[in-house]
């Protein structure tokens, strides 16, 4: 796939000098026991931090619950310390560990470039907050920490803690200033009432900077349309989790998607066949949207009786 075009028709369906010690080849680790359910595929989600709007999408904070190395989160260069990035899970998570990931895996981007070397330093000290209250707080003290540079740290809490919105607060980093950079994040544990935070109905249209997405719910069912009706999505959706699969008849291609909806927001990734990532994909749900391609969308989606 290929300019930002297909980039939204995949989307809709589902350093330079690290600061470390030495430079070495990323540390291979073993992944920690037990669910990671941060992961987009248990209905974790990250939201953007600021000024992300601004970069390449491999750096967007998105990247830190795609469960791999492959895009991660990158800062601005004028970042201060502490900076938080915030999180949340599909509903109230029984935590027993959080996993702070910074290796680097080079990459061949949907764009076609390649990134060649790590930017930025990785994050070093770190601490993670919890609340189960709501995305503003108050927030408690899960537990703190120093992740190794280029490496996977996993660190247990000191007893198991339950929370929903997560607040990562990066106290540091290897070099001690400048962008920073983090590949994953993974929560270990498990979450009571996982389809819990189901969304009513998710139905309506959503829209993206390349063009407005228009889906509709029938029970379990999700039917969605984009690219004035060349290109659809089928798929089904439990609690907030979407599990969709896209068809672009301008392209004859076909692919899969993982969307979960929140806060009025689809936040997620698609993916070429093979479960190759394309790249990440949010959009915000908007009312009263009129523009190309949502009259032959609604025609597909909404055909008269």
């Amino acid at each position: 796939m290929h300019e930002w075009k297909i980039v939204l028709a995949g989307a809709l369906l589902l350093a330079g000098c690290s600061g470390a010690p030495a430079e070495q080849a990323a540390e291979k680790a073993a992944e920690p026991e037990g669910n990671n359910i941060l992961h987009i595929s248990w209905g974790g989600i990250a939201e953007a931090d600021q000024g992300e709007a601004k970069r390449h999408w491999s750096t967007y904070a998105i990247n830190l619950v795609d469960g791999g190395p492959a895009y991660g989160w990158q800062s601005e260069k004028s970042i201060r310390f502490p900076y938080t990035l915030n999180f949340e899970l599909a509903g109230n998570g029984k935590i027993e560990a959080v996993a702070i990931d910074s290796r680097f895996e080079p990459v061949v981007r949907e764009d076609g470039s390649m990134s060649q070397t790590a930017e930025g330093s990785p994050v070093r000290r770190f601490a993670m907050l919890g609340s189960t209250t709501g995305p503003e707080g108050p927030f408690e003290l899960l537990v703190d920490g120093e992740a190794k540079a280029d490496a996977h740290t996993v660190v247990k809490l000191p007893k198991e803690a339950r929370a929903r919105w997560l607040r990562l607060r990066i106290d540091s980093n290897w070099a001690g200033s400048g962008a920073t950079r983090l590949s994953d994040v993974a929560i270990i544990g498990d979450v009571e009432q996982r389809g819990a935070a189901a969304v009513a109905d998710v139905s309506g249209v959503y829209s993206h900077e390349y063009g407005p997405i228009m889906l509709r719910q029938r029970g379990n069912e999700i039917l969605g349309c984009y690219n004035n009706g060349l290109g659809t999505l089928r798929g089904t959706i439990f609690g907030r989790i979407m599990r969709l699969a896209w068809f672009s008849n301008e392209e004859g291609s076909i692919g899969a998607a993982t969307l979960v909806a929140a806060n009025d927001k689809l936040y997620g990734f698609w993916y070429r066949p093979e479960d190759k990532m394309g790249s990440p994909w949010n959009a915000d749900r908007k009312s009263g949207i009129d523009g190309t391609g949502l009259g032959k969308c609604r025609a597909v989606l909404y055909p008269p009786v």
